[in-house]
């Protein structure tokens, strides 16, 4: 999903607010957001996109990060 800058700017300030109120949701956004990269991580290198070194691991950390968001160590929003 591509947020326009308006609703990006928008949702960092509701996030901002939420964590101010309570400190825990701060931890939680942040795996979120680290969730993300890594599922996004995971599609580029299933299309072959963003592999700078072909010769390089990519298929290994493919498969290690799916198992990791099947297992359930990946928590999605």
């Amino acid at each position: 999903m591509v947020l326009s800058r308006h609703e990006a700017r928008e949702s960092r300030r509701i996030e901002a607010r939420l964590t101010a109120e309570d400190p825990q949701l701060a931890r939680r956004f942040e795996q979120w957001r680290r969730s993300r990269e890594r599922v996004a991580e995971a599609a580029a290198l299933a299309t072959g996109r963003g592999v700078e070194n072909p010769l390089d691991d990519s298929a290994t950390r493919l498969r290690r990060l799916w198992h990791e968001l099947l297992r359930g160590r990946i928590p999605l929003p």
